[in-house]
């Protein structure tokens, strides 16, 4: 998941293949790093952009631009290095943050399953 979480900041329009090409070379999960490029969507994109800017201008020390309507795109136009300074700042951040996040809730599903199956068992009688 955290594989995909990275390749899904990166603006690549081929983020799912680049994922799990990643993933099958260093034997991870693939589905779980095809699935951790879903969290760029057309609803997440314009908060990741302007992320990726707001750091990208804390690295290299320039003033934002301060947009009214929050445009990603006007933003790219006007001042893109910031933006690509902050991509893999944002990206490395982004799988860090989910790789706990997901191991927490794989743990927490899990064990909620195995209760669930405890309880639908029949008692073992092993006395006769």
């Amino acid at each position: 998941m955290a594989m995909g979480a990275f390749f899904a900041l990166l603006p690549l329009p081929i983020q799912m293949i680049a994922a799990a090409l990643m993933a099958y070379i260093t034997r991870v999960n693939i589905p779980a790093a095809i699935a951790g490029t879903w969290i760029s969507n057309p609803l997440t994109f314009p908060f990741c952009v302007y992320a990726q800017y707001r750091i990208g201008c804390l690295l290299t020390g320039r003033e934002a631009i301060g947009f009214k309507s929050h445009d990603a795109l006007a933003m790219l136009t006007h001042a893109p290095m910031p933006f690509f300074v902050g991509i893999v700042p944002t990206a490395l951040l982004l799988a860090i943050l989910i790789y706990p996040l997901t191991l927490l809730i794989w743990d927490l599903s899990a064990t909620g399953v195995q209760k669930r199956q405890i309880k639908k068992s029949p008692p073992n009688d092993t006395l006769r």
